[in-house]
């Protein structure tokens, strides 16, 4: 059996359809901005590769998400409920931004429970 018989077999499923780099560069971003460097990472590279753009927007769509769900959760505070929700929505945004990062690293998408789908 010579070597292009062995390389019939290999499958592309192993390989990343996206730029997992610039996917997990995104999500710990979130560290550092709230949704200002995801924004512009999706602004930069959404036109350079369609599955890029598609995972680059999910994670746009999370922040956007959470990000609202933050604002009315500190209005609520008002009520003394937002004193609950803000610390839980925090402890979410940290996790699932761990996940979508650890998720993008190797290569699969990632989209976070509660995710409005403002930009598909």
């Amino acid at each position: 059996m010579d070597n292009f018989e062995q390389d019939k077999n290999y499958t592309y499923e192993t390989r990343p359809v996206f730029d997992n780099q610039i996917v997990m560069l995104s999500y710990l971003s979130l560290f550092i901005s709230a949704f200002i460097a995801p924004l512009i990472i999706w602004a930069i590279k959404k036109d350079d590769d369609p599955e890029t753009g598609e995972a680059l927007a999910d994670v746009l769509n999370f922040t956007l998400s959470y990000t609202i769900y933050t604002i009315i959760s500190s209005a609520l505070m008002i009520l003394v409920i937002g004193f609950i929700t803000t610390p839980i929505l925090g402890v979410m945004v940290t996790i699932f931004t761990i996940i979508g990062a650890v998720k993008s690293a190797n290569g699969e998408r990632y989209l976070p429970p509660l995710t409005i789908r403002f930009i598909k």
